[in-house]
């Protein structure tokens, strides 16, 4: 079981790598991708990531990368803007999502399942204020939120709570039971 976690540069690193490894304890392989044909993704704090994989184009979507469980994608206001700004990522998530995949995005990205049309009539949660960009969907101010095949996350501050209820809905809950008693949260 692998997933895709799209990272352009400005993402939020807690938020990308607390979710990549809450889900590689769970036995999930998280692989990096560059909407933006790069190597590397600067996060908003200056932190560098590897990128695993890259499109060709922001603006078509590669049917390459069709074969995951699931895409992710993490915060970060600069991050966040340039998913939303790639034609791809937007065609990514709504593809994904129709065919029943899990699609998932904390902080700042909801924004991008809201533009891409598939928060429609959901519920949702994102870092408050955000949610005044989605429109015809119900926002929660949840940690995390669950609705159907989508998972959203509040805040860098939620990203481990994001983390295990992703890892509940790819694998089980005995899975995600076991990597939180692992980490012996509060």
């Amino acid at each position: 079981m692998f997933v895709y976690m799209l990272l352009c540069d400005g993402f939020e690193e807690s938020e990308a790598v607390v979710t990549a490894d809450i889900l590689a304890r769970g036995g999930i392989n998280v692989k990096f991708v560059s909407p933006y044909d790069k190597f590397k993704a600067v996060g908003s704090h200056g932190f560098v990531i590897d990128i695993n994989d890259r499109f060709n184009n922001p603006d078509y979507y590669d049917h390459r990368f069709d074969d995951a469980d699931a895409v992710i994608l993490p915060g970060g206001k600069i991050g966040t803007e340039n998913l939303r700004l790639s034609m791809a990522v937007k065609a990514m998530v709504r593809e994904y999502c129709d065919s029943g995949k899990i699609v998932a995005a904390i902080c700042a990205a909801p924004i991008v399942l809201g533009a891409a049309g598939i928060l429609l009539g959901r519920k949702y949660t994102c870092y408050p204020g955000f949610e005044k960009s989605i429109k015809n969907a119900e926002y929660t101010g949840t940690p995390f939120e669950i609705d159907g095949n989508i998972v959203t996350g509040r805040s860098m501050g939620c990203s481990l709570e994001f983390g295990l209820a992703l890892l509940e809905k790819l694998k089980d809950k005995e899975t995600a039971t076991n990597v939180e008693m692992a980490l012996e949260m509060p």
